[in-house]
């Protein structure tokens, strides 16, 4: 609340806003505002300047370095955060309508697109999701984000881990397969 009456006094033509007047704007005690003044001034959010206006010194509060900080925030964050081109997009929904054999949903569509932007999903692995998905024969989208939950909880954020994780598993857990004497005794044929 203090910030927001010096960017006002900043950003307006306002005479000097003192603490006294923002303690009883904000019902705080003078001792709060210039503690809360302080904190702002070392935490770098507020900057305290003296300036010469018509020949006298005055003491002015610049509410700016804050909007400052924002700024390389949201720059930052911007430049991480990569969104899906729609051609992407498009591809992924064919590849799902083909692998699922029917139309997406808006629902599954808003879905997929959160999943990869705000969930920061690669579209790769959430065709490998959809690939296993088919394989076990359960092609819904509760099943696909089933898989991927468990997948970002094991730290799988790749194809590749995701490969070595089914070599992994496939050489642990060996499939016995029981076979008949009649196949076995129609394999010796061949071997004659």
């Amino acid at each position: 609340m203090v910030w927001q009456f010096f960017y006002l006094q900043n950003t307006t033509s306002l005479e000097e806003i003192s603490p006294n007047r923002i303690a009883e704007s904000i019902g705080k005690s003078v001792t709060e505002v210039n503690r809360s003044m302080s904190n702002l001034t070392e935490k770098g959010l507020l900057q305290y300047k003296t300036i010469v206006l018509n020949g006298e010194i005055e003491a002015v509060f610049d509410a700016l370095p804050a909007l400052e900080r924002l700024d390389e925030i949201v720059e930052s964050h911007s430049t991480v955060v990569q969104p899906i081109s729609q051609n992407n997009l498009k591809d992924l929904v064919e590849t799902f309508q083909r692998e699922l054999g029917r139309l997406l949903t808006p629902f599954e569509i808003e879905d997929l697109t959160k999943t990869i932007q705000d969930d920061k999903t690669s579209p790769e692995l959430v065709t490998a999701a959809l690939r296993e998905a088919v394989f076990n024969g359960k092609a819904n989208w509760k099943y696909i984000q089933a898989i991927l939950r468990n997948w970002r909880r094991e730290g799988i954020t790749t194809v590749s881990q995701v490969e070595a994780k089914r070599e992994e598993r496939e050489t642990t857990n060996p499939q016995n397969i029981t076979v008949s004497d009649d196949f076995l005794n129609a394999m010796d044929l061949w071997r004659d």
